[in-house]
């Protein structure tokens, strides 16, 4: 009969994720399962998960972070970049002088002007070496003199003088702290914490790398269930329609009470509300794979409904649980990134003990200078010719030097002190993260470890409600053929039926998850994916 061929055609939907255990009654007169959309794009799981480790833009904002570390590594190390200063002046001045003398017998009326001028050009070269050493080289150099001065000397002859300077000097500074600040550990603390940070930073990309290939099977395998999920409520549809259709004729031919009508319509309603719920769980679940991957919005695939085409794994998978936890402690970035914390924490520790010390630097200065003064004077008195002199001054200066000891130390320093107790304390807390974080892990481990092992168990006893639940409708469908039985037990029956099959979809497809999540909780979900994080991406 066409009701009795519409029952078993709703085991076939079930029997889609099964391998092996589940065989109803009158299995060979099962109906074809429902038929893909034909618009429909077929997925892979390999596809969807490259897909979205390669384009996920959550994983695109995290992919920037070591980025920005590596710049912070440069920042810290341009506290040893050297700098240089240069300065250069130029000034003028006009000056006029006017004398006179009127003690003698004839006054004398002296006067002279010029206009003078000076050029200084300086230049330093200063900076810190990584062991704590500070440096100073500089140079200085300036010219000055006065345009030709024109005046009338004592004697009231015209006269002619002309003056120029030339100084240099150049030297170097050197400081070497003894105590306090001394040493490459202490000098490259922000280096090293840089580093470590980026080591971090690393690691916790591939953490979200691991976790956005977990979401993304996830929404594969939930999109996989919803399609599943949508055949069964449709085939229930169909068999809640079958009922009704048989229900009319045996009132047509007084066989059965015209009530049954009603409740087999009735039947139809609920099942027409439940496909359109499965339809709606398919089109959230498309959305959130469609999410996950990162698909361009201008991409077909947001039109067109998708059909993962992965078949989900069956078969019972042996856990050896301490094994599993020690591959997690050795490969999971929580743990690596709390041992990074600790080593970040020993090294704030030194540098602010190495705080705590006195203050106690050696220094060396070396300097040396030179000064020209050259004076040239033309006199002219009439009758007599043109007379010159010139007149030079030069002034040397042996290079001096200069060595010596600067001593500090604040009365108590208890800034100091204070910082270096705070690191200590700081250090004991990553210790105990460490600590804490282990614990976490193994106990993540195991839960995944339990869900996988319950899990198949979950997906045997399913396939056996399945076969259970087929036969206890076939037997109510006999009785209510033979008048024995009322529409609503039957409807009760399918009811049972259909979610048997949608628990054992769910238990399949959440023993898949759990396989995936016990390599996201080993710390191994991309090795076993065979992928791999391309951190460069996005530069």
């Amino acid at each position: 009969m066409k009701i009795t061929k519409s029952l078993v055609s709703l085991a076939a939907v079930g029997a889609l994720l099964i391998t092996s255990g589940t065989r109803s009654v009158a299995q060979e007169d099962r109906r074809p399962p429902l038929e893909d959309p034909p618009n429909a794009v077929k997925l892979s799981l390999d596809e969807a998960l490259k897909r979205a480790l390669e384009n996920n833009l959550d994983l695109a904002i995290v992919k920037k972070d070591p980025q920005i570390a590596e710049w912070n590594i440069t920042f810290q190390k341009a506290e040893f970049d050297p700098t240089l200063n240069a300065n250069y002046t130029h000034n003028g001045a006009e000056t006029q002088t006017i004398l006179t003398d009127e003690s003698g017998i004839t006054p004398v009326t002296l006067y002279s002007s010029s206009s003078s001028w000076s050029d200084r050009v300086g230049a330093e070269l200063l900076g810190k070496l990584h062991f704590g050493a500070t440096y100073r080289a500089f140079t200085n150099w300036s010219w000055s003199g006065q345009d030709p001065t024109l005046g009338v000397n004592q004697s009231g002859f015209p006269f002619q003088q002309t003056t120029d300077n030339d100084y240099k000097e150049y030297g170097i500074h050197f400081q070497l702290p003894l105590l306090r600040g001394f040493g490459k550990d202490v000098n490259e603390a922000n280096i090293l914490i840089a580093e470590h940070d980026l080591n971090i930073s690393h690691r916790e990309l591939q953490r979200r790398a691991e976790l956005t290939i977990k979401a993304a099977e996830d929404f594969y395998w939930d999109l996989r269930a919803a399609r599943e999920a949508q055949r069964v409520a449709e085939q229930a549809l169909q068999l809640s329609k079958d009922l009704f259709e048989l229900n009319k004729k045996k009132v047509e031919v007084g066989t059965l009470a015209p009530i049954e009508i009603t409740q087999a319509e009735a039947n139809v309603a609920s099942n027409v509300e439940g496909t359109i719920r499965a339809e709606q769980a398919v089109r959230n679940a498309e959305d959130n794979l469609r999410r996950v991957m990162a698909i361009p919005e201008a991409d077909p695939m947001w039109q067109v409904p998708i059909v993962p085409t992965e078949t989900p794994m069956s078969e019972e998978v042996t856990i050896d649980q301490a094994s599993a936890i020690s591959i997690a402690l050795e490969n999971r970035a929580e743990i690596a990134n709390a041992r990074e914390q600790i080593d970040s924490a020993k090294i704030n520790e030194k540098a602010a003990h190495n705080g705590v010390k006195h203050q106690l630097d050696v220094f060396a200065d070396v300097a040396r200078n030179r000064f020209d003064q050259p004076q040239t004077t033309v006199t002219s008195v009439p009758g007599l010719p043109v007379t010159t002199s010139r007149t030079d001054f030069i002034y040397k200066e042996a290079p001096p030097w200069a060595v010596g000891l600067l001593y500090s130390y604040p009365i108590g320093n208890r800034a100091a002190k204070s910082t270096y107790a705070v690191a200590k304390i700081n250090t004991e807390k990553a210790e105990t993260t460490l600590d804490s974080v282990t614990q976490d892990v193994r106990v993540d481990v195991r839960a995944a470890a339990r869900a996988v092992e319950l899990g198949y168990e979950r997906v045997v006893a399913g396939r056996k409600n399945v076969e259970l639940q087929q036969k206890k409708l076939d037997a109510e469908q006999k009785k209510f053929d033979n008048g024995m039985s009322t529409s609503f037990e039957v409807f009760t029956f399918q009811t049972d039926l259909r979610n048997a099959q949608l628990s054992l979809i769910q238990a399949l497809l959440d023993y898949n998850k759990g396989l995936a999540d016990l390599e996201r909780a080993k710390g191994t979900l991309l090795q076993s994916k065979n992928l791999k994080l391309d951190e460069d991406a996005g530069r």
